[in-house]
C-alpha cells in the first residue's frame, strides 16, 4: 500500500497558525518517498517536490497526519501528477491563500479521482487545521 500523510511544520520565525507550513507526504512500499508542497509567498508560490528525504529534516515538524492507504494498483505516478497539477492561487485577489489551502485543494483533487475517499479528505483537513491551531505563539 501507498501511504499518504499531511505534514504540518511549525511557523518560522513565529509559530502562528497562519505561518504553519503544510505539505503532502507519499510513502511507497519500497521506502521511496515524496514530499509535495508549494513554496514562496503570496502571489509567488511554486510547486516543489522532494524525493527520499526525511520530513523532519525539512523543517521543524509539528505533526504528521495520516490521510489514507492507497492501493499499489493506482501507483505513485497518478498521485504525484494529480498533486503537482493542483492549481496554485497566485492572483492579486488571493493574498489570504497559502499552502494550507493548497493541501486542501490537492486532497480534493485526489478525492475527485477516487484515490482517497471524501471522508478521508475531510478528516485529514480537520486534523491538519487542528494541528495548525496548536501553534505556540498564537
Amino acid at each position: 500500500m501507498l501511504k499518504l500523510y499531511v505534514l504540518v511544520y511549525k511557523g518560522e520565525p513565529l509559530d502562528y497558525h497562519e505561518y504553519r507550513h503544510t505539505a503532502l507526504y507519499l510513502k511507497l512500499p519500497d521506502n521511496q518517498s515524496f514530499i509535495m508542497h508549494i513554496l514562496g509567498t503570496q502571489g509567488m508560490f511554486e510547486y516543489a517536490q522532494i524525493k527520499n528525504k526525511d520530513p523532519s529534516a525539512v523543517g521543524s515538524l509539528a505533526k504528521v497526519v495520516p490521510v489514507a492507504d492507497i492501493s499499489e494498483v493506482i501507483g505513485s505516478g497518478p498521485i504525484q501528477s494529480t498533486v503537482a497539477k493542483t492549481l496554485i492561487q497566485n492572483g492579486p485577489l488571493d493574498l489570504d491563500w497559502n499552502c494550507q489551502h493548497w493541501v486542501g485543494d490537492a486532497l480534493s483533487k485526489l478525492a475527485e479521482r477516487e484515490y482517497i475517499t471524501v471522508s478521508e479528505r475531510a478528516e485529514a483537513i480537520d486534523r491538519m487545521m487542528d494541528a495548525c491551531l496548536e501553534a505556540m505563539d498564537d
